[in-house]
């Protein structure tokens, strides 16, 4: 009888600590664990740089035989919606204005920069922008031809294009400076892909003349009269966009 309550006492002790065991897991389990970052986490703005072509002048190019261009773009994102940008090319046109035939042959350069005020949803990564640039270029003027202005038909043969002689031929280094305003907009296609428009309003502001002529066209600015020192102009890009890195914004 003496042994039989012994070995009651026994399983009930090992009982015990069975139960006491297991309340000890479940409160340990239940506890929350909670990690502290001791890093001051900031938002990422992504740097990218996007860069492409103007179809514009290539599609033009193929469509007029007077005119050869190409033009090459380019956009780099230093903040969440300020984009430094770029455009560089090159332009050659033969134009025929009033009683002058005049080829114009040079490149230029255009600075400046976009602000995007389009507010993308999540994933989203296109733009609705406006921006200023100043363009500079370094061209040559070849007056072909010209006919002398005869309203009396005195002069017989006064209608016929002169294309030698004198004031025909060559105007080199020459030079002009003018600023822009752009607004437009690029929307992804594909992965990383950008279809964009712009539309350019233009003043001129310095020009180097050709002597005993004008620069009736200017590479970059486009055509310019004598009483207007403003122009216009378009674009229409296709441009590839690379996130190389990272920048810790505010």
């Amino acid at each position: 009888m003496k042994q039989l309550h012994i070995w009651v006492f026994y399983i009930s002790l090992l009982g015990f600590w069975n139960v006491q065991g297991q309340t000890t897991v479940s409160s340990t389990q239940e506890l929350p664990i909670v990690i502290q970052d001791s890093l001051n986490t900031k938002k990422k703005t992504p740097i990218s740089l996007r860069f492409g072509l103007d179809l514009y002048r290539l599609g033009l190019s193929q469509l007029n035989s007077d005119y050869q261009g190409f033009e090459g773009v380019a956009d780099l994102r230093i903040k969440e919606d300020f984009y430094l940008a770029m455009e560089i090319g090159n332009e050659e046109t033969t134009k025929q204005s009033e009683q002058v035939n005049f080829t114009t042959r040079g490149t230029y350069l255009k600075l400046g920069f976009d602000y995007n005020m389009y507010e993308n949803w999540l994933g989203m990564n296109n733009l609705i922008h406006l921006g200023l640039r100043l363009g500079s270029s370094r061209h040559d003027q070849f007056l072909n031809s010209y006919t002398i202005l005869d309203r009396d038909r005195f002069w017989p043969g006064a209608e016929l294009p002169i294309s030698s002689g004198f004031a025909t031929g060559e105007r080199s280094n020459l030079n002009a400076v003018w600023m822009e305003v752009v607004a437009g907009f690029k929307v992804q296609i594909l992965n990383n892909v950008y279809l964009g428009f712009s539309l350019r309003l233009n003043r001129l502001f310095t020009d180097k003349e050709p002597e005993n002529f004008d620069n009736i066209f200017i590479p970059g600015f486009n055509k310019k009269t004598v009483d207007n020192k403003f122009g216009a102009g378009i674009n229409y890009t296709l441009t590839y966009n690379i996130p190389f890195r990272f920048k810790i914004g505010d």
